[in-house]
């Protein structure tokens, strides 16, 4: 009796196991670890548990420079190891300034009267590496994508404010497993709001950040992200 009692608890364990391999699954929405900086000279953000919503601390940025030793999203070894750490005269580009970030877009449609829910998330490590998660209904939608980024060019933003002049640029993105390589923009709209445009050439993502910064942003909807900084229903 207890090995029939025990043959099927092991087949139970397998069919579990097979089921979970195969199915997507329920996962807990990732939030950011950081709220970047939007000032070129400070490459620092300020930790979330911190964030008030607007404002940026010196005393916090410093915490987060000597505290800052995890991270949320691909391990990593070095601290932004492939941009490196050191301020050039014009100040720190912002793909340095989006290390240990997370970002999320959603969108609701019906579908046969049943309501569904897609949501893509944007993890930012600390070593200018990115991973790309969806959900959908909830439930994780098939496996991470991860990609190396190589900072190319700023695009330079015409603003009073000189210190947020560097809040665009342009990357270079390698996908890690099948090595396909394309062009990035970002651009820092504030400091919870970021837009991601792509393209196969450098010049083809440059026109796209432009016409975004120059206030034509209808037609870029389906690029904005937002901040993750609580977790979603």
């Amino acid at each position: 009796m207890k090995r029939i009692i025990l043959i099927l608890s092991i087949l139970s364990a397998l069919v579990i196991s097979c089921n979970s391999k195969q199915a997507p699954t329920i996962g807990d929405k990732p939030l950011t670890t950081i709220v970047p900086s939007d000032d070129k000279t400070v490459r620092e953000g300020t930790l979330l548990s911190d964030w008030d919503g607007s404002t940026q601390s010196l005393a916090i940025n410093a915490s987060v420079k000597v505290n800052n030793t995890s991270d949320n999203n691909t391990s990593s070894a070095n601290d932004n190891t492939s941009q490196g750490n050191t301020q050039t005269p014009e100040g720190y580009n912002l793909l340095q300034r989006l290390y240990s970030t997370t970002w999320y877009q959603s969108e609701e449609d019906y579908d046969d009267g049943r309501l569904e829910t897609e949501e893509e998330f944007i993890l930012f490590n600390s070593a200018s590496e990115i991973c790309k998660r969806e959900y959908e209904n909830g439930r994780i939608d098939g496996r991470d994508e991860y990609s190396t980024l190589v900072w190319v060019d700023d695009v330079a933003l015409d603003v009073q404010d000189d210190k947020k002049s560097r809040n665009a640029c342009i990357v270079q993105n390698k996908e890690r497993y099948d090595n396909d390589t394309e062009y990035e923009g970002y651009y820092l709209v504030d400091r919870d709001t970021l837009y991601i445009v792509d393209g196969d050439t450098q010049d083809e993502v440059k026109r796209k950040l432009n016409d975004i910064i120059s206030g034509n942003t209808q037609r870029y909807t389906e690029d904005k992200f937002v901040l993750s900084t609580k977790a979603l229903n």
